[in-house]
């Protein structure tokens, strides 16, 4: 039975009131071109909400531990930077195939004095459910429509994105300015610290869990975790070569491995029971295959590591999340995934370009365009990737450890970052997403989506003040080392 006329009128008076409380517009809305429908509503009421009870309502990315990793670190750093709270509200898994596929749970159970509401609380426990219903009904939908027609609704009804689109620029900012930027301080920002942990009670279980693995009270330990295509590649999704320059053979690591271990270190290699064992050694974990693998140990690990070393991929985050220092390996790009604390150190790929016939330089590389220095699949056809040399990882980390209190970088390692900067910046102030290079469900809007991402990007570019090895931009600013072999 239908509403009453006078019924339908309060009901457009109500949503239009809703979709009056903010002038901005919500990610959801970037992804279906402006479209009011009931997920931006609800985005802009939690965001009106979020205004008056001074908090930062999110739901962080739910399927990529590294994307929920840096949805909670910038969330945390609004909070901050506004003098609110975070409130994380995160729903519940949902059985069969409405499932969201939801990634390592400790990452927003992070404690922090920026948190609102214990995630145990009522107040997230009747949150989580709501969201849980609210979703679960359009996805309950949408797997009707593909049964009947063979297509879902949009992601945007299915996957929430609360608070997401605010957390690198101010919402009501048509246009992509690098005043708005400046405005950030990104590197102030992220050199001040800020207060992440683990909470209590799962810190004792996990200290507890990482004595009986192996590792002493007062030994110290890094992690190390190299990228491998076993996690993507499954019977839903197959990576083969779409991501496969982010990937290394682990093996290429021992001397790196032996240097921490010789110096009385222990070093915890991270990931999970797809990748390649690696060979048994002294003070070396192999953790994927051990009975202490979960989820509270993957975050625990990392918030306490003397120095996280790893790759571009998604637990890069968790690190970044907890702030621990970093040596960056087999990087792919110097302007999205580079080091990020001073002090961090890294080592890049060597980029060989078909048109050219040659490894490029790094002076030559810095001034790639943007598909030379693009993140995750889409770097340009041009490119191909071969892995550092187990030297120039061994060398890297003794660089790391061997450093006195009162190091400064090298001049090589601060002109790159100079250049690096400045040609940032050149590739950001320009459009780089559009239809034909963006997620079917933002191309009605792809400008849009381009304007969140380029202020994302622009944010870790500012923010990056490490450097590449000094050892490593020697050898390789003028002309690549591994030109000598192609003669």
């Amino acid at each position: 039975m239908g509403l009453s006329r006078g019924a339908n009128q309060m009901a457009i008076k109500a949503k239009n009131w809703l979709a009056s409380l903010h002038g901005h517009k919500t990610t959801a809305e970037l992804a279906t071109g402006y479209e009011i429908h009931p997920n931006s509503v609800l985005y802009r009421f939690c965001d009106w909400l979020g205004e008056k009870a001074g908090l930062v309502i999110l739901t962080p990315h739910l399927a990529a531990v590294g994307n929920c990793a840096e949805d909670v670190y910038f969330g945390l750093l609004k909070a901050r930077r506004e003098s609110k709270k975070l409130f994380i509200v995160w729903p519940y898994e949902l059985p069969g195939r409405l499932k969201f596929g939801l990634t390592n749970v400790e990452v927003i159970n992070v404690g922090s004095e920026y948190r609102a509401f214990p995630h145990d609380s009522i107040v997230s426990i009747v949150c989580r459910i709501l969201l849980t219903a609210y979703f679960g009904f359009f996805r309950s939908i949408s797997l009707f429509r593909r049964l009947l027609i063979g297509t879902h609704l949009n992601n945007v009804y299915r996957i929430p994105i609360i608070g997401e689109s605010t957390l690198w620029h101010p919402a009501q900012v048509p246009d992509f300015s690098w005043d708005i930027v400046n405005r950030y301080q990104w590197v102030k920002q992220l050199e001040t610290p800020l207060d992440v942990y683990v909470e209590e009670k799962k810190r004792l279980e996990a200290e507890w869990q990482r004595v009986t693995m192996g590792i002493p009270k007062d030994a110290w330990f890094v992690c190390l975790h190299v990228r491998e295509s076993g996690f993507r590649d499954s019977e839903t999704y197959c990576e083969r070569d779409a991501f496969g320059e982010r990937n290394a053979n682990i093996f290429n690591y021992i001397e790196a491995i032996k240097e921490i271990t010789s110096r009385g270190g222990w070093v915890v290699r991270m990931g999970d029971r797809s990748m390649t064992k690696l060979p048994e050694m002294e003070r070396v974990i192999d953790y994927p295959f051990t009975e202490f693998k979960s989820a509270l140990m993957d975050v625990y690990l990392i918030s306490q590591c003397r120095v996280y070393i790893g790759m571009m991929s998604g637990i890069y985050d968790v690190a970044r999340l907890f702030q621990r220092p970093m040596i960056m390996t087999n990087m792919t790009n110097w302007l999205w995934t580079y080091p990020i604390l001073r002090g961090d150190l890294g080592v890049a790929k060597h980029i060989f370009s078909k048109s050219k016939n040659r490894f490029l330089s790094l002076k030559e590389w810095i001034m790639e365009p943007w598909e030379g220095v693009s993140f995750s699949h889409k770097i340009g056809g041009d490119y191909l990737f071969h892995e550092n040399t187990p030297a120039e990882l061994r060398d890297v980390v003794k660089e790391f450890f061997d450093r006195s209190d009162r190091w400064e970088p090298s001049p090589l390692q601060c002109l790159f970052n100079e250049v690096r900067i400045r040609q940032g910046r050149e590739i950001l102030s320009n459009r780089l997403f559009y239809p034909n290079n963006v997620q079917s469900y933002y191309q009605k809007n792809s400008a849009d989506y381009d304007l969140v991402e380029r202020y994302r990007l622009a944010s870790r570019l500012d923010s990056a003040v490490g450097v590449l090895g000094a050892k490593f931009v020697e050898v390789n600013w003028e002309c690549d080392v591994k030109n000598s072999q192609l003669n």
